[in-house]
């Protein structure tokens, strides 16, 4: 009797896990993944059946003929070229024979024919520069002058120099406009055939009160200097912008990094990327999509709204803040702070003030108030651990319950302990502060007096309350709900 590898089902529901995976977090690059982590699975396979071969030699079972039956070996010649092309398309490396493919279309077949580029339109101090459907990267920085300057080259991937010269005619630098409302035209979208595709590399200088609006299908843009508007959509970009004035907005399907620093107004991303980078930021900001990498906030002045389709997060300001996937970190926090989502969130706050509402499906919660008079704060998370560490002069009024888990004193004799129902418990306790609600349904809870490696406590004596007289005209922002 022929025996049966247990490879193929085991390959199969790793598989159905992966398209599981991909359905239950939209977010996840799962292309991207396959493409960079597929000789895995030849790794994993060849590894499963030389440990079937290892447990029937230890049997004294008799070894097949062959390691690999036709089948499995026509799967595997299958999965190299399913593999290979995959990388190739999505940009990791280059494995057809002379050219790569990227992500987007930018390079195919064919040798790379370079052209210079050059031109320029006198305007007034302060247009609209418009960038039109444009492929390749673009560094556009502001000076004191009274034009706008292009400068660069063109690359054009073709089968021979006869085709690049022909798309170079077809797709020439443009400027046109007035004293108000510049565009600039590279014409890329003339060049039709697939063996010819063309981007380019711009250096454009404008003045320095300028605006600027960028249409691409791919590529980088560097921006710094402008005292206008910005406004970038793109298929798939790096958006770097530094010194600007005015405010920013920026859409994407795909991004490596988008980084802005030093911004005079708001701060509005969209669409898909990696990491985000924002330092230094005057106005509000407003992020609204899905972002798998690594984002740093740093110095946001005015209020900050995160919507992802599953989380939504929301803080008046924010001194220092890390984002990773599943993963939130932030020191100096200004509320309401406002956190729900649907997933699983593991969250550190420290030194924040004002209140704070976190509802979570799941994740740790680590909270360090440190700053005094303690705000109004309700904290639940289905499952996991929640940490509450309270400055020792700290006024509250807590109710910390789990229905289904421990619930730890770490504080003092201020706070009692009462066993709530079979399983759970709760933590109550009164020193005529604020209402501290903290809840699990699945999950340990610990309440301990704030040590020395913690934030250390500011306090600040609040006013007195205004009578209807001495209350100011104007309001500070209200958050905006989520």
């Amino acid at each position: 009797m022929r025996r049966a590898s247990l490879v193929a089902p085991l390959l199969l529901i790793g598989i159905g896990l992966l398209f599981l995976a991909r359905n239950v977090f939209p977010e996840l690059q799962l292309l991207d993944y396959l493409a960079k982590y597929w000789p895995l699975l030849l790794v994993i396979w060849g590894g499963l059946r030389l440990l079937e071969i290892l447990v029937w030699a230890a049997s004294s079972k008799p070894l097949p003929a062959r390691g690999l039956s036709s089948g499995e070996w026509v799967l595997i010649v299958f999965l190299c070229f399913v593999g290979v092309s995959l990388h190739a398309v999505r940009g990791f490396s280059g494995w057809l024979p002379g050219s790569r493919i990227e992500l987007g279309g930018l390079d195919i077949f064919g040798e790379s024919y370079d052209y210079p580029l050059s031109a320029e339109k006198a305007t007034g101090k302060a247009p609209r520069v418009i960038i039109e459907t444009f492929r390749g990267n673009a560094r556009i920085t502001a000076g004191d002058v009274g034009s706008v300057k292009v400068t660069g080259h063109s690359t054009i991937r073709s089968l021979d120099q006869s085709s690049a010269d022909r798309s170079n005619t077809q797709a020439p630098l443009e400027i046109d406009g007035d004293d108000n409302l510049v565009r600039i035209h590279t014409w890329q979208n003339r060049v039709s055939g697939n063996n010819r595709r063309i981007s380019a590399d711009l250096d454009i200088v404008v003045p320095r009160g300028a605006s600027i609006e960028a249409h691409g299908r791919s590529g980088d843009f560097d921006i710094s200097g402008v005292k206008g508007a910005v406004e970038i959509s793109s298929d798939n970009a790096s958006v770097r912008l530094e010194d600007i004035g005015g405010n920013v907005s920026v859409e994407t399907r795909g991004s490596d990094i988008l980084r802005a620093v030093k911004i005079g107004g708001s701060v509005d991303l969209k669409g898909r990327g990696s990491d985000i980078d924002l330092q230094d930021i005057a106005g509000p900001v407003t992020i609204n999509g899905t972002f798998t990498g690594n984002s740093q906030l740093h110095n946001l002045t005015k209020p900050l709204r995160i919507s992802t389709g599953y989380t939504d997060f929301s803080a008046e300001k924010v001194t220092d803040m890390r984002v990773t996937l599943g993963n939130l970190i932030g020191s100096d926090l200004t509320g309401p702070i406002r956190m729900t989502s649907s997933r699983s969130w593991d969250v550190s706050l420290s030194n924040f003030s004002n209140s704070l509402d976190i509802n979570l499906n799941g994740g740790d919660v680590d909270l360090r108030p440190g700053l005094l008079p303690l705000a109004k704060m309700d904290v639940h998370s289905r499952t996991g651990r929640i940490q509450l560490a309270l400055p020792q002069t700290a006024k509250f009024d807590l109710n910390a319950s789990s229905s289904r888990g421990s619930v730890d004193n770490e504080f003092g004799d201020l706070l009692k302990l009462e066993p709530t129902g079979r399983r759970g418990a709760t933590l109550r306790g009164s020193n005529g502060g604020p209402p501290v609600n903290i809840s699990t349904d699945n999950g340990q809870i610990v309440v301990r007096t704030a040590s020395a490696g913690d934030a250390s406590p500011t306090v600040r004596i609040a006013p007195p309350a205004a009578s209807p007289k001495q209350i100011a005209p104007s309001r500070p922002p209200q958050p905006v709900e989520q």
